[in-house]
């Protein structure tokens, strides 16, 4: 069940609907520049590397955690330094937006008062109701009318 939110707070030109896509926006806002600052700090991070050496570079590009050996073994340079805290930076911003996320879920988007049903992502095969214009089958027969 989601977070009720006390709706006496609210004013009166402000439904509880918009605040819903206010937090989801702000998520995916966080999540999105997480993701984008992780992503731009390895990228520099790799460039760095290979200004260090080719060797450096390579191993940065396909060996796994070789950049973490590289950024233990440059600590004391300070460009290195502020490239691992950008990609630290964006990494947190990327955790605590997707499990900001996960466990407040966007509400959905159905007006109050509707009986509109959400869509499914299957199509309705177990319909065992008779369609309008459906014969009945040979071998059923018809019950009598009381």
């Amino acid at each position: 069940m989601p977070f009720n939110p006390n709706l006496d707070s609210l004013p009166n030109n402000y439904t509880l609907t918009e605040k819903y896509k206010m937090s989801g926006i702000a998520i995916g806002l966080f999540f999105g520049l997480g993701f984008l600052l992780s992503l731009v700090g390895s990228i520099w991070g790799l460039v760095q590397a290979f200004q260090e050496d080719v060797v450096w570079g390579v191993l940065y590009l396909l060996v796994p955690f070789a950049g973490y050996v590289f950024y233990a073994k440059k600590w004391g340079n300070l460009k290195i330094r502020k490239t691992f805290l950008i990609q630290c930076a964006g990494l947190f911003m990327f955790l605590l937006g997707s499990i900001t996320g996960a466990i407040f879920p966007p509400a959905p988007d159905v007006q109050p008062g509707s009986s509109e049903q959400s869509p499914s992502a299957f199509p309705s095969d177990f319909n065992t109701s008779p369609s309008p214009s459906s014969k009945p089958s040979p071998g059923s027969k018809p019950k009598p009318s009381p």
